[in-house]
């Protein structure tokens, strides 16, 4: 289900004065918890060696999330980085790094590792705007939105003739030293986008839930029973509360019946 979605039936259950964005954080707050402790969400990727035998680890990744490695079609272990030497070390706010000393490094290393928790990003900007429907291309004062968002454009948000542009997709996103440059379809804007001083740019929420139906309920209970709580109504917040535990125990229970077993098993050697 679509967090948006998800939201939607909220707001369909109970009309709140809570605006979708504080719903969406609530939401994340759920899928947070999945992420984190129940750990069944894994990335693999093709990471290339550097000359020193140095590997920078995928944005968000450290070597302790790191479950399976292989190099040149084997399988490399704790004994392996012993035996070479395998020094880490890490810098505040940057990725892990790993050093392996005294070895012919291989062209590229497969790593599989537990994916991290992404939160929901809500980016929305309202100011400066410079369009040029010729390149498909448009400019604001914020670097919040990046390569592959789906976006809408509301052109002079403070007037009547202003122009909406809805589902816009992103395709790229480059820093300048006056701002941000991103480029849309070229069939984008109309001619009036090109004269617009202002506008309101907010990313549309394509997120989906960690877990799928019938699961994904939980995620509309959670958020009533955050209502519930900050509206001082503890009998109703419990009763939320109480089915929410209910299907995450059994979305638990569900995911332990498909966990792979013997040698397909995940092993962390890290």
């Amino acid at each position: 289900m679509y967090i948006s979605e998800a939201a939607r039936r909220v707001h369909e259950l109970y009309p709140s004065e809570y605006s979708d964005r504080e719903i969406y954080a609530w939401c994340g707050e759920v899928s947070a918890m999945l992420v984190t402790e129940d750990r069944n969400i894994y990335c693999s990727a093709e990471l290339p060696v550097a000359d020193d035998g140095s590997i920078l680890l995928p944005e968000g990744a450290d070597i302790e999330n790191v479950e399976y490695m292989t190099a040149n079609g084997r399988e490399i272990d704790k004994r392996d980085l012993r035996s070479l030497g395998g020094r880490r070390f890490y810098v505040k706010g940057l990725n892990g790094r790993f050093i392996e000393n005294g070895f012919d490094p291989p062209a590229s290393v497969r790593v599989d590792y537990l994916a991290p928790f992404s939160p929901i990003r809500q980016p929305c900007y309202r100011g400066g705007f410079s369009a040029d429907a010729e390149k498909g291309e448009f400019t604001i004062n914020s670097y919040d939105f990046r390569e592959g968002d789906i976006v809408r454009i509301e052109t002079e948000p403070s007037s009547s003739s202003g122009t909406v542009y809805d589902g816009v997709p992103v395709l790229a996103a480059a820093r300048t030293d006056t701002g941000c440059v991103l480029t849309v379809p070229r069939d984008t804007f109309t001619a009036e986008a090109e004269s617009a001083e202002t506008a309101l740019v907010t990313r549309i929420v394509t997120d989906r839930t960690v877990c799928p139906p019938p699961f994904d309920s939980m995620y509309i209970d959670y958020v009533l029973a955050k209502i519930m709580l900050y509206q001082h109504d503890t009998e109703s917040a419990n009763i939320f509360m109480t089915s929410f535990n209910s299907m995450l125990a059994a979305y638990k229970n569900w995911l332990i019946k498909r966990m792979p077993k013997g040698d397909c098993r995940f092993r962390n050697w890290w």
